[in-house]
């Protein structure tokens, strides 16, 4: 067997433990643990070297052999917003929610996570906002900011909570990280999430790219999944690099 086949064997085996794994309860992979987001809607999106549009956070693939994920370059250094409508009302009693956030374009040069950011949600109708345009798209609403209770990442980032409850991110490895934030919320009819991105922190440019965001009530993948789906990526993108050298700017 050729270098190129046994690699691509190689990648199968560990994602289909990987998918395998996650079948077993992790948000990304079961529809019955995460909460059905729709009409993602930015107020910019970066289409250099390709189209990094909203949609393509909640397309299911957090990491592949074409762009997916979402990304402001050249407009990085102002703040950009990303919302989605939830499909159905959401009704939370002091209910967990935990927000994955995947940093895992593994087409780009590590460390296009985001630096800054500000969750938020709202209960106005759906017709209000979110028209799903990439550009210019209506992101206004009556936003409440979330209170963020527990901040984590899988490559040891430091979380500060910041007055205005956005969130700074500092330290950890910045390769391609997955924060998971958790926020105890009592809400009537969610209609949808907001997502400020204040800034990126790409080291050269402070550019992001955001592969996938995930609404959960249910509990977080444990560790080992994690290490399961990363190990999994990691062999997916060792292939990809080999094909295709091309990075985010």
């Amino acid at each position: 067997m050729n270098t190129n086949r046994m690699s691509s064997f190689i990648v199968l085996s560990a994602l289909g433990l990987v998918f395998t794994s996650q079948s077993q309860g992790a948000a990304i992979i079961n529809p019955n643990a995460t909460i059905p987001l729709q009409n993602a809607t930015a107020t910019f999106s970066q289409h250099l070297t390709a189209n990094f549009t909203p949609d393509k956070t909640i397309d299911g693939i957090i990491s592949g052999t074409d762009w997916t994920s979402w990304a402001v370059f050249p407009e990085q250094f102002h703040t950009q917003t990303i919302v989605w409508e939830t499909k159905n009302d959401l009704t939370l009693n002091h209910s967990t929610v935990n927000f994955l956030l995947f940093h895992q374009e593994l087409l780009a040069e590590p460390g296009h996570s985001l630096g800054h950011f500000r969750l938020s949600y709202t209960t106005d109708n759906r017709d209000q906002f979110a028209d799903g345009r990439a550009d210019g798209g209506d992101v206004t609403a009556n936003w409440i900011p979330i209170d963020p209770t527990s901040m984590s990442s899988t490559e040891g980032e430091n979380f500060t909570q910041q007055s205005d409850f956005s969130i700074v991110v500092s330290g950890g490895a910045n390769q391609y990280p997955i924060y998971t934030i958790g926020s105890d919320l009592t809400a009537d009819g969610i209609t949808g999430f907001r997502l400020e991105a204040i800034s990126g922190r790409k080291p050269l440019n402070g550019n992001f790219s955001l592969s996938e965001f995930v609404v959960s009530t249910s509990p977080i993948p444990e560790p080992e999944t994690y290490a399961m789906l990363l190990a999994g990526l990691g062999l997916l993108g060792f292939v990809v690099v080999r094909r295709k050298k091309d990075t985010v700017v």
